[in-house]
């Protein structure tokens, strides 16, 4: 294959995994603006009793559809971890195995917050709910998401040592998300508390940047050389 059509496959890559990093921050953004509809969120350790209330209070058209829409923002997250290991294959040369890692604990992060948690309690809350069933359910949506950050900082970890030892993409986004992949792990020691929206802001400040770079056409590989260039040669 030649290197225009390299070029030509790598550009249409990386401007779609571009627009995936971008599109699953909005999806997000608008789901969890439609869930929250009624009231925010009680915090996650709080009693049946308020979580209870926080379930009767949702929205019945918004609530769904913000649901709907967090599942559509994790397809959108799949587009983007797998154009993004591509990125950090091209990047850790041979033998690629972070880059491997950085799109298991993607995938594994994506299938963690699938899981069923609030929603078992919004699809009955019609038929009534007790507290007790109310925080079963918000506490198994909100310990899966928990868990989940363990898979988001081994993801981190992975990008992160990637960029910071090849330096093929600008190193602070690597040390960004190794600081982001530390604060998750503490985050998740500490998961009823607060702290591990430090490490979330991070993550997705990190990848806006990487998708806008993305979807600029930056990055891409030298094929005469084999080797990754760095930011700023751009596409010709």
């Amino acid at each position: 294959m030649g290197a225009e059509a390299t070029n030509g496959q790598w550009r249409t890559m990386s401007v779609a995994t571009g627009i995936a990093g971008l599109a699953g921050f909005v999806l997000v953004a608008v789901s969890q603006a439609l869930v929250q509809a009624g009231g925010g969120e009680p915090a996650f350790d709080a009693p049946g009793q308020e979580i209870l209330g926080f379930f009767e209070t949702r929205n019945d058209t918004l609530y769904p559809i913000g649901s709907y829409l967090g599942l559509i923002a994790t397809l959108a997250l799949l587009w983007f971890f797998a154009g993004f290991w591509a990125v950090l294959r091209a990047a850790e040369g041979t033998p690629p195995w972070r880059s491997v890692v950085a799109l298991g604990s993607g995938l594994a992060f994506l299938i963690l917050v699938m899981r069923p948690g609030w929603d078992l309690a919004g699809f009955r809350g019609d038929e009534g709910l007790d507290p007790q069933i109310a925080r079963l359910a918000y506490d198994d949506g909100n310990l899966g998401f928990a868990n989940a950050w363990l898979a988001l900082a081994s993801f981190l970890f992975a990008a992160g040592w990637i960029i910071v030892s090849s330096r093929a993409l600008p190193v602070w986004l690597g040390w960004v998300a190794l600081v982001a992949a530390v604060g998750f792990l503490v985050g998740r020691a500490f998961w009823t508390g607060p702290i591990w929206l430090i490490p979330y802001a991070l993550y997705w400040l990190w990848t806006l940047v990487i998708s806008v770079q993305l979807l600029r056409g930056r990055w891409r590989p030298a094929p005469s050389q084999g080797q990754f260039d760095r930011l700023g040669r751009g596409m010709e």
